[in-house]
């Protein structure tokens, strides 16, 4: 991702309407407001995240930079800097194209 999507610049935090759950040893990551068309079935995509994604998330519980997240993901896992802030960005990415990441200068959603 480009400095131009504004990424980078933005300070991210987990957004309310998701919900982290460990389960057998792995990170769940569980939206609550979930909606089926059919009253009957309440379906919900679950995501699992790997080592890295729980350690990121585990670190957006104040708003961070993707810089900033990927300094502590170079201490943490002994990674190239720009391979870093390129992995952070992909997250970043993935997690608000699912609405679990906010921009931080949003209002929480209730």
């Amino acid at each position: 991702m480009d400095a131009a999507s504004g990424v980078e610049s933005v300070k991210w935090a987990r957004a309310r309407q998701i919900v982290a759950r460990r389960v057998a040893g792995e990170t769940v990551l569980v939206p609550l407001e979930a909606r089926a068309s059919d009253p009957e079935f309440k379906g919900a995509r679950l995501y699992v995240l790997n080592a890295t994604g729980d350690f990121l998330w585990g670190l957006l519980d104040t708003p961070r930079t993707a810089p900033d997240l990927a300094r502590n993901l170079t201490l943490e896992f002994e990674t190239a800097e720009d391979r870093a802030l390129a992995d952070v960005e992909a997250f970043l990415v993935a997690l608000r194209d699912i609405g679990a990441v906010r921009e931080a200068s949003e209002p929480h959603a209730e």
